[in-house]
């Protein structure tokens, strides 16, 4: 078959190799510059990218656990899984001030702001979590909110000091709306080690890419689709750079309102489906400093304090080696927020100058003549918001147009956006097409 894929993120870069690998003619259409989707790296979208950074970077921090099994099975299939790198690194809590390490069942049980009871009840809930359930079983949480189920089964304590203000802070006034099913895949998912790839995730997107291109698939970026029309004898791509339009399937792997746009002879009911997905924005500051901000080496760093303007402080010089950042310190300093949040307008100084008192009480040695390089970065779509009874409003991959699929993150539900549930969604477009 001729095949479009509409987006060089994971899951299409994806859905082109295993597409390819079977023979089909594909051609993936991307209106970036550069390849990775919200996993791209820097080097290849900011004009003043360090020339002595030996690695790239991501926009937005990222790292793979352990079990994402899709992500090191690719690897294995384009033959670079000598790339991957795993490491143990710490996460701790920020709670009045101060840092705590929360990433092991015994430094729940040293935290001094519960009673012993209250650590361990945290502690038996989250064991049953974690090894009660699996991703069948916890249908059970489906029709119910994270904040009732955490507030009942856990301590009012433990619920006000732990869970409620990472819930506010990822998820703003819709804190009380996402169902605990979401917040069990969270849990069951952690594994204490974590993985990286040499170079950067944008290398491995390079990687795949150079995978699809070397067995004689068409990548074409900077080129951005703008109409996706079912015809009688195919699917027209209206794009600069498609001379032949006319493919036998196509794979939209874009966002819920950018598909909305591109594909206008959808039914009704599915773009009804497509407009209630509702997602939330997110922007990362990324600074590169001349010493460590997070001196006791904590990797990431949630902060559970509704007073504080952001919810994450990830250092990831303290969990891949700073040599390949001309030894300099770098770390993202992030938040969720809504897509019209002022925040997103404003530039790095000017956040800079705004977080600089709260970060002067992570580290006092911290100010402006710490950095050396400041980048911000926003997206207004970057975390799905998973409602009670989500799972049975999906969108299916296979659109009401019968040679049109559709596949975005926010089908990777119940667990959480990632490359990892990428790559499986774009596996799962290539069995659909094979199943044919």
């Amino acid at each position: 078959m001729r095949i479009a894929v509409i987006g060089a993120g994971f899951t299409g870069l994806t859905a082109g190799y295993y597409l390819k690998k079977q023979g089909h003619d594909v051609h993936i259409f991307e209106q970036d510059t550069h390849v990775g989707g919200l996993a791209s790296g820097m080097r290849d979208s900011v004009s003043n990218f360090p020339s002595s950074w030996e690695w790239d970077l991501e926009k937005y921090y990222h790292h793979w656990f352990t079990n994402d099994t899709f992500v090191f099975e690719l690897g294995r299939e384009i033959g670079v899984s000598n790339k991957f790198i795993t490491k143990r690194p710490v996460s701790s809590i920020l709670f009045e001030n101060n840092i705590y390490p929360f990433d092991s069942p015994i430094n729940l049980l040293k935290f001094p702001h519960l009673s012993i009871k209250d650590r361990l009840k945290t502690g038996i809930l989250m064991a049953r979590l974690k090894y009660q359930y699996n991703e069948s079983s916890s249908e059970v949480f489906e029709n119910i909110t994270a904040h009732d189920y955490l507030s009942h089964h856990s301590s009012q304590a433990a619920y006000k000091k732990i869970w409620e203000p990472l819930l506010k802070g990822k998820y703003g006034t819709h804190y009380k709306k996402v169902n605990m099913r979401w917040f069990w895949a969270r849990v069951f998912k952690r594994t204490p080690s974590l993985r990286y790839y040499n170079g950067g995730f944008s290398s491995f997107a390079h990687d795949i890419a150079t995978a699809f291109t070397n067995a004689h698939g068409f990548l074409y970026l900077e080129t951005p689709v703008e109409c996706i029309r079912q015809e009688q004898m195919g699917v027209s791509v209206i794009s600069e750079q498609a001379l032949d339009p006319v493919f036998d399937k196509v794979i939209a792997t874009t966002a819920p309102h950018i598909f909305f746009k591109q594909a206008e002879q959808l039914p009704e009911t599915y773009k009804n489906m497509l407009s209630n997905l509702t997602a939330i924005g997110a922007y990362t500051l990324v600074l590169s400093l001349k010493h460590k901000l997070l001196t006791d080496d904590t990797y990431w760093l949630n902060v559970n304090d509704e007073n504080w303007p952001f919810l994450a402080v990830v250092e990831h010089t303290n969990f891949q080696d700073k040599s390949h950042y001309n030894n300099e310190h770098v770390v993202y300093i992030g938040d969720y927020v809504n897509p019209t949040d002022p925040i997103l307008s404003q530039s790095p100084e000017q956040l800079v100058e705004k977080f600089t008192p709260y970060l002067n009480k992570i580290n006092p040695l911290f100010s402006a003549e710490s950095i050396n390089h400041s980048f911000l970065f926003s997206t207004p779509y970057a975390q799905p918001i998973f409602e009670v009874g989500y799972g049975k409003n999906i969108p299916p991959i296979q659109t009401p147009l019968e040679n049109v699929l559709f596949a975005s993150m926010s089908q990777v539900y119940p667990w959480d956006r990632g490359t990892n549930y990428a790559i499986e969604l774009g596996k799962k477009c290539v069995d659909i097409l094979s199943s044919e």
